[in-house]
């Protein structure tokens, strides 16, 4: 009985343990869709399509984010759309500099509280969202 009882248990651990870091994944899409909405889709539109509202405004058109896997493939290697996001990358990715240097900007907006881990969760939920809008019908690897 006490066997029993202790393999319960755990299986169950086991489940737990599972189950956790897909309730994370779900989590930082969700997050993700949410600084999507208040950070990027004033410029690249609620369906991220480059159509947002201030669009018409700019010289150089905000990209089309559902097509980035066309260019990295699926899943959107992480490490390169931060860069891409936070500035790193700002000059080669947009030509111009209309696009805010996102690392800065989170910093001022109080996502940067807990310093650089703390604007790059930010920006990994809005990848972890990016990764879910992508047109999977053209994207090659």
């Amino acid at each position: 009985m006490k066997l029993k009882a202790l393999w319960s248990m755990f299986a169950l651990g086991v489940v737990l343990s599972v189950s956790q870091p897909a309730l994370s994944a779900g989590n930082d899409v969700s997050d993700g869709h949410r600084y999507f909405i208040r950070y990027c889709a004033s410029c690249h539109g609620l369906d991220g399509l480059g159509d947002g509202p201030v669009a018409k405004s700019l010289s150089t058109p905000p990209t089309s984010l559902r097509k980035l896997s066309d260019k990295y493939g699926i899943p959107l290697p992480a490490h390169r759309i931060a860069e891409l996001i936070d500035g790193r990358d700002t000059p080669r990715a947009h030509g111009t500099h209309e696009m805010p240097v996102w690392g800065e900007r989170l910093y001022e907006l109080g996502q940067g509280e807990r310093g650089e881990y703390g604007i790059g969760e930010v920006i990994g939920k809005i990848i972890a969202y990016l990764n879910t809008i992508q047109d999977r019908r053209m994207a090659v690897r």
